[in-house]
C-alpha cells in the first residue's frame, strides 16, 4: 500500500467496526511515536554533543499523528481531525521504508532572497540566481523528516527497483554504502533519475524547489531553516575543522568529517520538524533550473522535459555561504556525487 491509498475510503467491515467503536462511547489511542536520533559512529571524532542511543522504530502506520505526547488519548474527534486535517506538527509514516513525514500546510510562502549575501546575476560561478524575491502559493504536502538513508535506499535496490549508488565509499571512507555502520547515514552517489525512481518505489515524489523551500525555511523569510543565527557546528554538517577542504572553518567542529547520521543537530530543525535541510548532503528536486519567478505552470516541473534539475540544501563539503535556504544549484540530471543524496515528498 502506498501514502496515497491511505485517503481511499474504507471497507463496509471497517466501517461497522467504526460504528460500533463510536457507539461504545470508547477513545481512539494516540498513535503518538517519534523516530530516535541516530547513533554517533566509532569513526567520528569527539562530538560536540551527546547524541541519544537508538530506539526501535514504531510500527508502519499512515495515520498522520500529531508529534507532540499527551498524557490523554485522542477523543474520536479529535482523531478524525488530525486524520483528516493535519496541521504544523503532523507527521506519519511511510509503509515501504518507514520514513517519517511531517506536514506543511497550504498557504504562501516568501521564496527567492536579495539581501548582500544572495546570489543575483549568472556570472560567476554555477549557483543559479535567487531573485527576485516573490510570493509562492503551495497546497498542502508532506516532506521526508530525513533525507533517505543508506539502509533505506538498500531496500529499494534489494527489491530490484533500485540502481545501487555509482560507488561504495564516501570522501573519507572506503566503504559507506551496504555497512551496517553507515545505515542510518544519507545515501549519495545518486542521480536524478535513481532519486526519482526511489520516490516512486516508496510510493512517494521528488519535491519541487518551491516545496524545498518553504519546507526548510517556512513563511517569515528565514535564512536557515534555524533562523537567521549563524551557522554552527551544533545546527549543522558543514565544512569546519574535520572537514578535509583547504577553505575549512578550523574554528568550528560539527563531530564529523563527512556525512553525519540522519538527524544529528535537531537544533537545526526548520519550522515543521524536518532535519537536515541544511548541510549534510545536497538534495535533487524534480525542478528544471530556470529564473524567478517561480511558476510551476511553466515547463519547469515537467519530468520528462530536458535541462538540469535544481539541488537544494548544501552539502558537508561546503562553507556557511551555502547553507542559506534561498541558495540554488544545479546540475544536469545524469551527474552523482559523493555530496549529493535526496528526499521525497507527498501531496496530501
Amino acid at each position: 500500500m502506498t501514502l496515497s491509498s491511505s485517503r481511499k475510503l474504507v471497507s463496509p467491515l471497517s466501517f461497522s467496526l467504526f460504528l460500533a467503536f463510536l457507539l461504545t462511547d470508547c477513545s481512539y489511542p494516540a498513535a503518538v511515536e517519534q523516530l530516535a536520533s541516530p547513533m554517533d559512529v566509532t569513526d567520528a571524532p569527539s562530538p560536540t554533543r551527546t547524541t541519544p542511543a537508538p530506539t526501535a522504530l514504531p510500527e508502519p502506520t499512515l495515520q498522520p499523528t500529531s508529534s507532540e505526547h499527551t498524557a490523554t488519548p485522542l477523543s474520536t474527534a479529535q482523531w478524525i481531525s488530525e486524520r483528516e486535517h493535519p496541521t504544523v506538527g503532523s507527521t506519519r509514516i511511510s509503509e515501504a521504508d518507514q520514513m517519517e513525514q511531517v506536514h506543511v500546510p497550504a498557504g504562501e510562502f516568501t521564496m527567492g532572497a536579495d539581501d548582500k549575501d544572495a546570489k543575483t546575476t549568472i556570472e560567476g560561478g554555477v549557483a543559479y540566481p535567487e531573485n527576485p524575491v516573490h510570493t509562492v502559493y503551495l497546497d498542502g504536502y508532506w516532506i521526508d523528516k530525513h533525507e533517505v538513508s543508506n539502509g533505506q535506499y538498500a531496500l529499494c535496490a534489494d527489491a530490484g527497483v533500485c540502481q545501487p549508488p555509482f560507488s561504495p565509499g564516501s570522501a573519507t571512507r572506503a566503504r559507506y554504502y551496504g555497512i551496517p555502520e553507515y545505515s542510518n547515514y544519507p545515501v549519495m552517489w545518486v542521480n536524478w533519475f535513481m532519486a526519482r525512481a526511489y520516490c516512486e518505489w516508496a510510493g512517494r515524489r521528488l519535491p519541487t524547489e518551491a516545496e524545498w523551500e518553504k519546507a526548510a525555511r517556512g513563511t517569515d523569510g528565514r535564512t536557515y531553516p534555524w533562523g537567521n543565527d549563524p551557522v554552527s557546528g551544533e545546527r549543522v554538517n558543514y565544512c569546519d575543522k574535520g572537514c578535509p577542504r583547504a577553505y575549512a572553518n578550523s574554528a568550528d567542529n560539527d563531530g564529523y568529517p563527512d556525512t553525519a547520521p540522519v538527524g544529528s543537530y535537531p537544533a537545526g530543525a526548520s519550522p515543521y520538524g524536518a532535519m537536515d535541510m541544511a548541510g549534510s548532503v545536497w538534495e535533487w528536486t524534480s525542478t528544471l533550473i530556470k529564473p524567478y519567478p517561480y511558476d510551476a505552470a511553466d515547463g519547469r516541473e515537467d519530468l520528462d522535459g530536458n535541462g538540469q534539475r535544481v539541488w537544494r540544501g548544501g552539502p558537508w563539503s561546503n562553507g556557511w555561504w551555502w547553507m542559506r535556504s534561498s541558495l540554488r544549484y544545479h546540475s544536469v540530471p545524469t551527474y552523482w556525487y559523493y555530496n549529493l543524496g535526496f528526499r521525497c515528498a507527498s501531496s496530501e
